[in-house]
């Protein structure tokens, strides 16, 4: 769910919004969600924000929903645009959706506040997600959606790897013409959240080990990246995961994967929507996901979730409007709807993870193969939602100039 190369833009007027133009006695909700998701209906997302918008005014008829079009250009993870947007006076947007590893930059700077949940909705809230709004014991956010490190392979041996040797011994550990293991490592982001993991998933105490993964690493401890960046190295001396290829052509994995020239790939879930989408039936039956095995001690994913955060200064009846909108996104059905492509009947779904541990009985994903036998079950840790973003660049040249890799 990151990205490279964005565009930053000022809050935009053109908003997706109730057909009914009249806003008399109504409250007006502006929101940006966050726009990093798969365009199942293929018009720029224009179908599944009426389609928010439609389902919304259904159940709230007296609130006028605008939300922002969505935008790759546009920079949610740009500290400057977010300020502009969360400003308290109401002239960018009342509700931002972001990705909780910015969280504890918001509240330090003093964007967000502490919210009231409604204890109901949090109990359906998966473990992760609810870890991931919390800070001081406050919750700061209402999270939407997450998303994970996934191994894809066909290949029932891969597929049982735990830990990144038995990785290793499923995939060769001798360099050759083939592809053995391919996704982009080309970027501060991808890099230092994959070492994050390996951390978490070798770590005896898995709970803090993010934090020390992010300020209280040691050289030592970066044995399993190399092992990991090994495993992209070509008999020609290439290494696509590194050397920029993957991230100038970011197309290429999926490419290679969906046409069986690599043994396996590392993305993100909602990968399997450009996988799957005009392909085989046999690959949605053969195709196998397990969290990505890069550590030593057991294989547990760490979620990253996006969230909706409101601004500051809100009056009683905006605040109203907000909480009932994000407590709607957060329903079953609405989850459900979003990650399965409810908005655009015939569509696959997007594969991105609900953080509703009931929207995996919807009928829209109920007899889904990856939702029901490789997503449903997932239990783990969230990403830090403190520190992250100062750090990551560091970690980053630290990484790798233990592998040995000049960038």
């Amino acid at each position: 769910m990151f990205h490279i190369n964005v565009l930053v833009s000022e809050p935009s007027l053109n908003t997706i919004s109730s057909k009914d133009t009249s806003t008399t006695n109504k409250i007006t909700l502006k929101v940006a969600l966050y726009p990093y998701l798969p365009d199942a209906g293929g018009d720029n997302y224009t179908g599944l924000l009426q389609f928010i918008t439609d389902e919304f005014n259904k159940v709230y008829p007296d609130i006028a929903l605008q939300l922002r079009p969505l935008s790759t250009n546009d920079d949610f993870y740009d500290l400057n645009l977010l300020s502009k947007w969360l400003m308290a006076d109401g002239s960018g947007y009342d509700i931002v959706e972001i990705d909780t590893v910015l969280l504890g930059d918001l509240v330090n700077i003093g964007l967000v506040a502490p919210q009231f949940i409604n204890s109901r909705s949090q109990a359906d809230w998966h473990a992760a997600a609810n870890m991931a709004v919390h800070i001081n014991h406050a919750i700061y956010g209402f999270p939407h959606l997450l998303c994970t490190y996934f191994l894809f392979t066909r290949d029932e041996q891969i597929a049982a790897a735990s830990t990144i040797d038995q990785l290793i011994t499923a995939l060769g550990d001798i360099p050759s013409e083939d592809y053995r293991l391919v996704g982009n490592m080309n970027s501060s982001w991808d890099l230092s959240l994959l070492w994050i993991n390996s951390y978490q998933e070798s770590s005896e105490s898995p709970v803090d080990a993010a934090a020390y993964a992010v300020h209280g690493y040691t050289k030592s401890s970066f044995e399993n990246m190399l092992k990991l960046t090994g495993l992209c190295n070509r008999s020609r001396g290439e290494n696509h995961c590194l050397d920029g290829t993957f991230k100038k052509y970011s197309y290429m994995p999926t490419v290679l994967f969906k046409e069986n020239k690599t043994a396996a790939m590392f993305s993100f879930s909602e990968k399997l929507f450009s996988v799957l989408k005009d392909g085989s039936l046999a690959d949605y039956n053969n195709i196998k996901l397990i969290p990505l095995p890069i550590g030593t001690a057991h294989n547990q994913p760490l979620f990253f979730t996006d969230a909706l955060v409101f601004r500051r200064n809100m009056s009683d009846d905006m605040l109203n409007a907000s909480r009932l909108f994000a407590e709607f996104m957060g329903t079953p059905r609405m989850q459900a709807a979003i990650v399965g492509s409810g908005d655009k009947p015939g569509s696959i779904p997007r594969y991105l993870l609900p953080m509703s541990k009931s929207a995996y009985d919807d009928p829209l994903l109920v007899n889904n193969r990856f939702y029901q036998t490789y997503f449903r079950n997932l239990t783990g840790l969230s990403c830090p939602t403190v520190g992250f973003l100062n750090a990551r660049k560091q970690l980053q040249a630290t990484i790798l100039d233990y592998i040995g890799y000049a960038k």
